[in-house]
C-alpha cells in the first residue's frame, strides 16, 4: 500500500509540474504573439499533450487524498460503519468500470502509431502514460476498498 501512496504522490507532483510548464508556455506564447508577432509553433498541440500528463497521473493521488467530487447528502446521516460499506460498494463499482477502461487503454496503446500534425510528436508515449496512470488509479481504488472494508468491520 505504501508503494501506491508513494507513486501516486510522486505522479501528482509531476502533474503539478506539468501544469506549471503549460502555464509558462501559454504566457510565453501570448507574449511573443503580442509583442513580436511570433507565436510559438505548436503551442496548442503541446498543451493538449501535456494535459494528459496533468490529468491522468493525478487521478490516483486525488483518490487517495479523498479529493474527488462526492455527494453525501443522504449518506452523511448514516453511521460510520454503514458509510464505509456504501463507500466500499461504490468504489468496487468504480474499480470495475475503470478496470475495463484501463484494459482498453492498454490495448489502444499497443496499436497507436500516429503523430501530431504540426509538430510531429508521436502520440504513443502519451497513450502509455495514460494507461499506466489509469492502472495506478485502479490500484488506489483497490487500496481504498480495503481501507473501507477494514473500517466497516471495525465498526
Amino acid at each position: 500500500m505504501r508503494v501506491v501512496y508513494f507513486l501516486s504522490r510522486a505522479l501528482g507532483y509531476a502533474a503539478a509540474g506539468m501544469l506549471a510548464i503549460i502555464m509558462l508556455l501559454t504566457v510565453a506564447d501570448v507574449s511573443l504573439r503580442y509583442f513580436f508577432n511570433a507565436p510559438i509553433t505548436g503551442t496548442t498541440e503541446i498543451t493538449e499533450l501535456l494535459m494528459i500528463i496533468v490529468i491522468f497521473p493525478a487521478l490516483a493521488w486525488c483518490a487517495l487524498k479523498g479529493r474527488h467530487v462526492s455527494v453525501d447528502l443522504f449518506v452523511a446521516n448514516f453511521s460510520s460503519r454503514t458509510q464505509a460499506v456504501i463507500d466500499a460498494i461504490t468504489q468496487l463499482v468504480t474499480l470495475g468500470i475503470f478496470a475495463i477502461i484501463t484494459w482498453h487503454s492498454f490495448l489502444e496503446s499497443t496499436e497507436v502509431s500516429t503523430t501530431c500534425s504540426l509538430i510531429s510528436v508521436p502520440f504513443s508515449p502519451f497513450y502509455w502514460i495514460m494507461s499506466v496512470s489509469l492502472a495506478l488509479f485502479c490500484l488506489a481504488i483497490a487500496v481504498l476498498i480495503i481501507k473501507n472494508i477494514k473500517k466497516g468491520v471495525k465498526g
